[in-house]
C-alpha cells in the first residue's frame, strides 16, 4: 500500500470519526485515535509522531469523556439527583438502541424528566434538572467537537513534519 493511499484510508477514518461526534450511532474520537494508531504504524512514527499522537491521545481522552461529564454536572447544577443522572444515561443508551441516531439525546433528557418528576412531584424542578442536562450535554458536544478537530490537526501536522 503506497503512503498515498494509506494517507486517503486514515483521512478517511478520521472523516468517518468526526460524523460520529455529528452523529451518535457512529464511532467519534476513537476512530480518529485508531486511524492516527494506523498512520503511525503503517507510515513511521518519525521525528514528532510520537509527540504528536500523544497529543491525540489526550484531547480523544477529554472529548470522550467531557459529554458525560458536562452532562453530569449541567444536571446537578440544575438540581438533578444522581438518580436523575443515571436514568437520564440509561434511557439515552436504550434511545441510541431503538431509535439512532438522535435517540440518545431524546433518551439522555426524557429519562431525566421522568426520574425527576417522579422523585420531586414536581414538573417545574424536574425541567430545570433537565434543561441543566440539555445543556451541560451541548457544552460537552462542543468540547468534544473541538477535541475531534483538534487530533484531525495535530495528524496534519504530522503529515507535514514527515
Amino acid at each position: 500500500m503506497t503512503e498515498t493511499a494509506i494517507i486517503a484510508l486514515v483521512a478517511g477514518i478520521m472523516l468517518i470519526g468526526l460524523i460520529g461526534i455529528l452523529v451518535p450511532i457512529l464511532p467519534d474520537v476513537i476512530l480518529i485515535w485508531l486511524g492516527g494508531l494506523v498512520y503511525g504504524i503503517l507510515v513511521g512514527w518519525g521525528d514528532a509522531g510520537g509527540w504528536l499522537f500523544a497529543g491525540m491521545t489526550i484531547l480523544g481522552a477529554v472529548g470522550a469523556l467531557s459529554e458525560i461529564w458536562a452532562g453530569s454536572v449541567g444536571a446537578r447544577v440544575g438540581g438533578a439527583s444522581f438518580w436523575g443522572i443515571v436514568g437520564g444515561l440509561a434511557l439515552g443508551l436504550v434511545g441510541l438502541i431503538v431509535i439512532p441516531p438522535f435517540g440518545a439525546i431524546v433518551g439522555l433528557l426524557l429519562g431525566t424528566f421522568l426520574v425527576e418528576a417522579w422523585r420531586l412531584r414536581d414538573m417545574r424542578q424536574a425541567a430545570k434538572g433537565t434543561l441543566g442536562m440539555g445543556v451541560g450535554y451541548g457544552m460537552g458536544f462542543a468540547v468534544k467537537l473541538v477535541m475531534g478537530l483538534g487530533m484531525v490537526g495535530l495528524w496534519v501536522v504530522w503529515l507535514f513534519r514527515g
